[in-house]
């Protein structure tokens, strides 16, 4: 019964933060491009600035404008990579964007996702999230001292689930590494030893095979006592069917060219933190133990082997 009233407090916290994820074929979009002059401030030495992208579909056939956030690090003379933050559900880009300040070489870009979610198909956002994400990559080319070879894609929860969606069907050659932080594969993504899109992303069938490319790096982190997307596989938030989170980086591993055995004993570089790792650190999972959906009681540790890994 307790555990029962445990996960039931739990699927109420995670409004602010459910599990989702977009996949939406090209020649189904609509969108355009509009710049803005516009910029915010931040406490920090750094000021947020947006861009606009205009996207029409179901829900929003008159067209909708949506929001993308970018700060520069300190030193703007010099060519940076790029980090692009994936805020969870009812997340707010302008403010998920300071999470990430000690990627202080990167320029920073924060998407605002539409319904303050992302769309994987349970969500009440359809947006059509993967070309949201292609026309970003694309109007990068108008900003200054951006390196577009070298993308790294960060998400939480919801925006970690959709990052799957990305290592799936996102083509960009640029997209170098993704970092997906509590939430991994379900059933909808990943079943009969396939990768899954779909034809209609306002739908829930994922009716589309697909073969995901191969060279990306990949960093997973994940709770043992996480609730909402359950560490061991099963169901969690909004009926989802989550996989064992162990076996989605073995499934990563695989598809990124790993022909060998999956890892059972990891290596424990922290306490309660151990270390799962294929292909000589292509794929790299870190299993928190007595962690829940987020890095508490862990906190400075997670962001230096965040660091570590996209800038190395």
């Amino acid at each position: 019964m307790l555990k029962k009233i445990l996960f039931i407090i739990f699927i109420i916290l995670y409004i602010n933060c459910s599990s989702g994820v977009q996949s939406f074929l090209e020649s189904n979009i609509i969108s355009k491009e509009i710049s803005t002059l516009e910029s915010e401030s931040d406490s920090s030495s750094s000021t947020i600035q947006h861009f606009q992208i205009s996207q029409s579909w179901s829900q929003e056939p008159g067209g909708y404008i949506r929001k993308v956030f970018y700060k520069y690090p300190e030193n703007v003379d010099r060519i940076h990579p790029v980090a692009i933050v994936l805020h969870g559900k009812g997340g707010r880009a302008n403010e998920f964007i300071n999470e990430f300040s000690y990627l202080t070489n990167h320029i920073l870009i924060a998407p605002q996702g539409y319904e303050f979610s992302w769309n994987i198909g349970k969500e009440p956002s359809k947006a059509p999230d993967l070309d949201f994400i292609y026309k970003i990559i694309n109007h990068l080319d108008k900003l200054e001292n951006i390196d577009k070879g070298q993308i790294s894609i960060i998400g939480s929860s919801n925006g970690a689930a959709f990052i799957n969606q990305l290592l799936i069907e996102l083509k960009t050659k640029g997209f170098k590494t993704a970092v997906c932080l509590f939430s991994q594969l379900n059933t909808l993504q990943y079943r009969d030893e396939s990768f899954w899109s779909r034809t209609d992303g306002s739908s829930q069938e994922y009716d589309v095979k697909m073969t995901p490319p191969t060279d990306r790096k990949i960093l997973s982190f994940a709770g043992t006592e996480d609730l909402v997307c359950p560490y061991y596989g099963g169901i969690g938030v909004l009926d989802y069917n989550f996989l064992n989170t162990e076996d989605v980086a073995f499934i990563w591993a695989n598809a990124m060219g790993y022909r060998g055995n999956q890892i059972k004993a990891p290596s424990s570089e922290y306490e309660n933190i151990y270390r799962f790792s294929y292909l000589e650190g292509q794929v790299v999972h870190y299993k928190l133990e007595g962690a829940g959906h987020g890095f508490d009681p862990f906190f400075e540790i997670p962001k230096n082997i965040i660091k570590n890994f996209i800038e190395n």
